[in-house]
């Protein structure tokens, strides 16, 4: 029976002990009602409907019981399921019952007002990732990819769409995933070596341990230090050439016209005392070779001054002055520079906003580049191709020349393989697409010999 009892429902159970409430005052009014003298028919009227009204009492009381709890549930679920829209009737509702609707209410405008704000920060978050330079990229327990953010998408040249759930190893980071990162790291994105940051962190989704990793690219970073690093090496030098140089000039160019006053009397001498024709040929000599010795000294600076004059464009170079402009017809008017040589451009078009006459620049100095390389194979073709995407726009000048030997200095000022090169015209051409948010690099190709110069630049409606 105990058992019984514990298994019932709370509301049969209410019912049952309303009914027991019931019985005992009914059993009493029943006795009374046996001694009273009235009809038979009258007393069996009277039985019947106090029966039914307390069994419906009893039943009307389970009724309302159960209603309130359903409705209780049904506002609960509605808010485990994410709906704080409904609310309890607490109107004309006294006692603990307004008081448990009141709680209710309450509790949803509370549930509301935690929604409401989490959805800011989460807006605020993704604004966040989607607007900061830093790569981030989220992993489940199982290294799967479950988050990159736009830096991410454009450092590894991919979208979040075409990775998402796919494992960490397919962007090359199977070993950050495996340990903890914070250093300076240098890895390949589809042959392009790049400098960056590393730097791991943990965080929990449902009480489970996720990683994410940060990496911030440097690479821009550390060029602009580079060529800041030059650029006072050559303030310093230009400062003390220019000092020393001028009074070289100056002094020799003066001894210059001492000496060849001097010389015009010595050669009438010559003619007049036979006697010290030896004297005066050993002085005609002396006399030459000294404004040989001063014309050196003169043309030396000249020229040590013209090779000042060039490296100090590195830190002279003013900022980009932007325009929209067509691309094909700047990449026809530099390969028309080069009208014995045979260079391909491509036929489809693209409006660019940067600076055309910087940008012309680069590619003359990469197109002469790609001439030099390939003296040996003269006829064949260069070719200049170009391609947008993802906000991207890149630049390929492709030739068949002999390659590069030294691809870590190709960047350093001061270094040429030419043998009349200055080196600087890569060290500048580097700077110019810096300087409008973009990348040149060089590397040999793959297919045969030779090398490309790609340059990547921020697309026109990107800039």
């Amino acid at each position: 029976m105990i058992m019984k009892w514990r298994e019932l429902m709370f509301e049969d159970k209410l019912l049952r002990v309303a009914l027991i409430i019931a019985l005992v005052p009914t059993f009493c009014f029943f006795t009374l009602l046996y001694f009273f003298d009235i009809s038979l028919y009258l007393k069996i009227l009277i039985v019947f409907f106090t029966l039914v009204g307390e069994i419906y009492g009893a039943f009307f009381i389970r009724a309302k019981v159960v209603s309130q709890l359903h409705t209780s549930t049904n506002l609960m679920e509605a808010m485990i399921a994410g709906d704080y829209s409904m609310r309890a009737r607490a109107h004309n509702v006294d006692g603990a019952l307004g008081e448990f609707s009141l709680l209710i209410n309450s509790l949803a405008e509370t549930l509301t007002q935690h929604r409401l704000i989490t959805r800011e920060h989460q807006i605020l978050l993704g604004t966040i990732t989607s607007q900061i330079d830093v790569a981030i990229i989220a992993l489940n327990s199982d290294d799967k990819i479950t988050l990159m953010n736009p830096a991410a998408e454009k450092l590894f040249q991919c979208r979040f769409e075409q990775r998402q759930g796919a494992p960490i190893k397919v962007l090359g980071l199977q070993e950050v995933a495996q340990g903890s990162f914070r250093k300076v790291v240098e890895f390949e994105l589809k042959h392009n070596k790049k400098k960056v940051y590393l730097h791991t962190d943990e965080y929990f989704d449902h009480g489970i341990k996720h990683q994410l990793i940060f990496i911030t690219d440097i690479q821009h970073l550390l060029q602009e230090e580079e060529r800041q690093a030059w650029q006072r090496l050559l303030r310093v030098l230009s400062h003390e050439i220019n000092n020393s140089l001028a009074p070289i000039a100056s002094i020799s160019e003066t001894l210059s016209n001492l000496v060849a006053k001097k010389i015009a009397p010595s050669a009438e001498n010559i003619h007049q005392e036979g006697d010290h024709e030896s004297d005066s040929s050993n002085d005609e000599n002396l006399n030459e070779n000294l404004i040989m010795g001063l014309g050196v000294i003169k043309e030396c600076s000249h020229s040590l001054n013209t090779f000042i004059g060039q490296y100090q464009e590195l830190y002279k170079l003013p900022k980009p002055n932007k325009s929209p402009f067509s691309l094909t017809k700047l990449l026809n008017t530099c390969a028309g520079l080069f009208t014995d040589n045979s260079i391909e451009c491509p036929n489809k078009d693209l409006t660019l906003y940067a600076d055309q006459t910087q940008l012309q620049q680069v590619l003359v100095n990469l197109l002469k580049n790609a001439i030099d390389a390939q003296q040996d194979n003269a006829h064949d073709t260069i070719i200049i191709r170009w391609q947008a995407s993802d906000g991207q726009l890149a630049i390929e000048i492709i030739d068949n020349g002999t390659g590069i030997n030294n691809m870590d200095n190709i960047f350093v000022p001061f270094y040429t393989t030419k043998k009349h090169g200055s080196g600087i015209g890569l060290v500048l051409s580097r700077q110019i697409i810096t300087n409008h948010n973009g990348e040149l690099s060089l590397k040999n190709r793959l297919d045969s010999q030779g090398v490309i110069a790609k340059i990547l630049l921020p697309h026109a409606t990107d800039m």
